[in-house]
């Protein structure tokens, strides 16, 4: 058939279309066969998550009103914005404008951690590269998954006003939400096949770096210490106490900042404050070399210790009563 006999296809993706569409392909490639797609297919899955939660809050912004899509809103000029030659707002910006202006009480958080998690993995993944497990990242983008796939279903489906508009956006979440509940099954059974190696040692369980489950045990006397489900490699304890505060020792000595505390039972300096399985709301003083928990830490002498004189919250009692002894 010649050209002029083939009818052409029109390219139009509207802001609501176009962001289901990269969360329907998000899905899709984070899920896989079995849950377990391929590293490739995992890194657009990760780009277009991204895509989509820029897409959808912004899509959603233009139903109430399109200048609240600009950056700069005062500059708002309707026949650019069609055109689509604009500076559009991000992300953080987004969720304030439809929590502050749009009034929706509901609306997802824009200090949410694993949006920014996301936007850093998105950005490594971009820039610079980024080599870690299939199995952490799919587990790292769930959490978003379930904010967007909430958001969708309760502040952007009722206000699609077009029926055939509102019929296409629930014909594509129905994809999503199929293929999410894949994703999610994979790892809640993954986690299940742990869990005979994790019960008992949820007061020492950090969540990992990598794919942000709680399955870095602490308290089990390894050299080397590993995430059990995306088998994230951590080193001695000491090595992951510096990991999981983001610096190095290295740095610390070069351009200052904090560094692990002193353990009080074994004596390692691998003592930091973080959330552990059996309360993941609050920090917790623990040595990532023994998996000694404190009350807190001295801030005189630097180490841990469940002697932390009351009235003071910041000293031990051995530093206390020498302090006392001077006068």
């Amino acid at each position: 058939m010649s050209g002029a006999g083939r009818q052409s296809k029109d390219f139009h993706f509207p802001a609501l279309t176009n962001g289901l569409d990269f969360l329907v392909s998000a899905v899709d490639s984070l899920s896989g066969d079995n849950g377990q797609p391929e590293p490739r297919d995992v890194k657009y899955g990760v780009l277009h998550l991204q895509a989509a939660v820029e897409t959808l809050l912004k899509a959603r912004l233009e139903m109430h009103d399109p200048e609240l899509v600009w950056t700069k809103i005062a500059a708002f000029d309707m026949r650019k914005h069609e055109a689509g030659d604009f500076n559009s707002c991000g992300v953080k910006v987004a969720l304030e404008r439809l929590r502050d202006t749009v009034q929706i009480a509901s609306v997802i958080d824009p200090e949410e951690d694993s949006l920014t998690e996301l936007g850093k993995l998105r950005n490594r993944i971009m820039h610079f590269g980024w080599k870690d497990t299939v199995v952490a990242v799919q587990a790292r983008t769930i959490p978003v998954l379930d904010l967007l796939v909430g958001f969708v279903n309760t502040d952007v489906l009722p206000h699609v006003e077009q029926a055939t508009e509102a019929l296409s956006a629930e014909r594509q979440m129905e994809q999503v939400r199929a293929g999410f509940k894949h994703l999610t099954d994979f790892i809640a059974h993954r986690m299940q096949v742990l869990r005979g190696e994790l019960t008992d040692h949820e007061h020492a369980t950090a969540a990992c770096r990598s794919c942000g489950q709680f399955a870095v045990v602490l308290d089990g006397g390894v050299h080397d210490l590993a995430c059990l489900l995306c088998g994230k490699q951590y080193g001695t304890g000491k090595d992951a106490a510096w990991e999981f505060i983001g610096s190095s020792e290295y740095v610390s000595i070069k351009d200052g900042g904090g560094a692990p505390n002193g353990c009080g039972s074994c004596g390692d300096y691998a003592v930091i404050s973080a959330p552990l399985a059996d309360s993941p709301e609050a920090d917790t003083w623990i040595c990532f070399a023994c998996g000694s928990t404190f009350e807190g830490v001295c801030t005189f002498c630097e180490q841990a210790t469940d002697d932390i004189v009351p009235a003071y919250e910041d000293i031990c009692g051995n530093c206390f009563q020498i302090r006392f002894d001077k006068f």
